[in-house]
């Protein structure tokens, strides 16, 4: 129900407190911009989930808090796939030591912006640096970089015919192939996009992404 809310035109400061800058969106086609390192792994997060559309900074929406209005300026609205099952989302990206340190007072906050997003349909996330495992933040931050650089590649086809059904090291697969020093970084190359657009599928929680990882073909995939 985008309707009832408002988006402020952020601009990006620099800071000497935290990390600021722009994060090139592939699902929303332009920049997006972020106050904070945990904005900015929310936006990284957010490419991977196959149930968000798109995503945009500074959603606004009108609160009750300790009996006043109040306008609340969310961090991101999350717009949800049509088939999603999950409710578009307003979230809050807030550090865990900084909840802490004002426990009682964000209780009351995010009560109160519970209270809203329920009426218009929406959910409240609070997105903090425990959300996701420093493991898969880091492996999808060296994915992404093949959704933003997408490359056609002639090895595609015969890595699908290779890996079949089986699990396999993404070392072994790429070596199935070829022997040739030249010619085994554009393979490992081809298998690293087709993991980032899911084609193939790992653990991407378990450990670092290396040619040791096991892949599988995606089934899922469209």
């Amino acid at each position: 129900m985008t309707n009832h809310l408002e988006f402020s035109q952020r601009k990006i400061k620099k800071n000497y407190r935290s990390i600021t800058g722009h994060f090139p969106s592939v699902k929303n086609d332009k920049s997006v911009g972020f106050e904070s390192k945990l904005e900015k792994t929310l936006f990284l997060s957010l490419e991977f989930d196959d149930t968000v559309d798109s995503y945009q900074e500074q959603p606004q929406i009108e609160i009750i808090l300790n009996g006043k209005k109040k306008t609340y300026s969310g961090d991101c609205f999350i717009k949800r796939t049509k088939n999603s099952n999950k409710k578009d989302a307003i979230v809050e990206v807030k550090y865990t030591g900084d909840i802490e340190k004002e426990k009682d007072y964000y209780i009351d906050k995010f009560r109160a912006i519970e209270e809203t997003t329920s009426k218009l349909g929406l959910e409240f996330i609070v997105y903090t640096e425990k959300t996701d495992s420093e493991i898969y933040i880091l492996n999808i931050d060296f994915l992404y970089r093949y959704k933003l650089y997408p490359i056609e590649n002639k090895y595609n086809d015969i890595l699908k015919r290779k890996i079949g059904n089986k699990k396999i090291a993404a070392n072994d697969l790429a070596s199935s192939i070829t022997n040739s020093i030249t010619e085994y970084p554009a393979i490992s190359n081809a298998l690293w996009s087709m993991l980032a657009h899911k084609v193939f599928r790992t653990d991407l929680d378990d450990s670092k992404l290396t040619m040791n990882s096991l892949v599988e073909l995606n089934n899922g995939a469209s």
